[in-house]
């Protein structure tokens, strides 16, 4: 090429060629993450492959960019400076300016490195991040942000280095245990089937109409109702305020008590039990 364009114009091809290419990948990643996207797993554990891929497409997408925008400005100050020696100096000057004026920038850098080989979070998860509280699903991760969409649609552009802890919701749900002390356990049956029949059910709303679990006869007329129902994170009022005001108004003359609403995981409290001596 060479041989039939001057050496600047051969340099401006080759800015041109590293450019196509980069938007080239770009485009194909994007594809990638979209197709992934669309995919339904069949099971838990084809979930949390489909959810490592996406996140290291997203990652990867996010490193081209950045090798793109490096590789560019170091032919476009060969193209300036004219002679790659030259260029190599004034790249060097470029990034010693860049890492006084943009600590920032590799601060994210590397906090979005660390947090990737650390396995903190990926996209697809449902995390709260501190210290700002902003809770969401991870839309995308690159090495200098986390993108976040919650449940009513707004998106969270966070730099890594800003996230100072994460917490990550393990099951992408919660999962309620509603305990009724009655001495009419028909009429909770009952009621259970109204508040099913007008609860609202979705994907941002009750996972599945609550329902009875499990019923235990406590002795005296006594019955122990134990309900379940599952919310998304950050809709448990769903269950802590409407369903149990709803169960308790509904049932006023027959409960014992009012409703015991709890959520627990049971492998944080077989690990809690292994370390108490009762």
């Amino acid at each position: 090429m060479s041989d039939y364009l001057p050496s600047w114009a051969t340099q401006l091809v080759i800015v041109g060629l590293i450019v196509l290419v980069g938007l080239l990948v770009q485009w194909l990643l994007q594809r990638l993450i979209r197709r992934w996207a669309a995919m339904s797993p069949e099971d838990t554990a084809d979930l949390v492959r489909a959810r490592r891929r996406e996140t290291a497409v997203h990652v990867l997408s996010s490193a081209v960019r950045y090798v793109v925008i490096a590789l560019t400005a170091f032919f476009l100050i060969g193209f300036l400076l004219r002679g790659f020696l030259t260029a190599a100096v004034g790249a060097t000057l470029v990034v010693a300016v860049l890492a006084f004026g943009a600590q920032r920038f590799f601060q994210d850098i590397i906090a979005g490195f660390f947090t990737l080989l650390e396995n903190q979070y990926g996209v697809g998860d449902f995390i709260a991040v501190e210290p700002s509280g902003l809770t969401g699903v991870v839309e995308d991760f690159g090495l200098r942000t986390t993108v976040l969409r919650n449940l009513n649609g707004d998106r969270y552009i966070i730099p890594n280095g800003q996230i100072t802890g994460v917490r990550r919701t393990t099951r992408r749900f919660r999962s309620f245990t509603i305990d009724l002390l009655t001495h009419e356990p028909d009429d909770v049956a009952a009621a259970v089937r109204e508040i099913a029949a007008v609860a609202p059910v979705g994907s941002a709303r009750f996972l599945r109409p609550p329902t009875i679990a499990g019923e235990h006869d406590l002795g005296d007329g006594l019955t122990l109702v134990r309900l379940r129902a599952d919310v998304p994170p950050t809709m448990e009022w769903l269950v802590e305020d409407y369903l149990a005001g709803a169960i308790a108004s509904r049932l006023e003359g027959s409960l014992a008590a009012r409703p015991l609403v709890y959520a627990l995981d049971e492998s944080a409290i077989r690990r809690y039990e292994r370390t108490v001596l009762l």
